[in-house]
């Protein structure tokens, strides 16, 4: 049972809390609740919280970006080259899941490549052309302990230092 005063003040527009603004019982005016507002009336706060405003760039479909069509071409030229029996699917998988090859990982598969006839070995020096595989760029992260000739179209100059120390060649398209 509702206690008397409340029963007496529930038809008012207010019940009982003054002027209509005070509804809110003791959050005071907040202008809305959570984030609400953020870049209109609490703008101010908006920049001292450092929130981004406004959208920022442009993104390029992904048919004209270049990365992306690198990427597909090698995916598409490794696909290939497994459906002929040249790959097997360790090596397959192993090239499919790097879009750009470093040189770390080409000195770690390249034993694996002479065996399936993608590259050859003159003596101590293994020789082979990336641009077979589908890779256009070599880049320069990892441990290079063989000598290698590499055939390709592009190189990253840590890429060069570390095979050419290593007692190979880089030879770009």
């Amino acid at each position: 049972m509702p206690k008397p005063k409340i029963k007496k003040i529930r038809g008012s527009r207010t019940c009982g809390s003054g002027s209509h603004k005070n509804n809110s019982r003791g959050r005071g005016c907040r202008g809305g609740s959570g984030n609400a507002g953020m870049f209109k009336h609490k703008y101010i706060k908006a920049i001292k919280e450092g929130y981004d405003i406004g959208k920022y760039g442009f993104n390029r479909p992904k048919a004209v970006r270049s990365d992306v069509r690198m990427i597909k071409a090698v995916k598409e030229t490794l696909r290939e080259l497994k459906n002929e029996g040249k790959l097997d699917d360790y090596t397959y998988r192993y090239l499919y899941s790097r879009p750009e090859l470093n040189v770390g990982e080409l000195c770690f598969i390249i034993d694996r490549l002479v065996e399936l006839g993608l590259a050859s070995k003159e003596g101590d020096v293994y020789s082979i052309n990336l641009d077979e595989l589908g890779y256009s760029k070599l880049l320069g992260t990892g441990v290079v302990d063989k000598a290698i000739k590499v055939t390709v179209f592009k190189a990253t100059p840590k890429a060069v230092e570390k095979i050419e120390a290593a007692g190979g060649s880089v030879e770009t398209l």
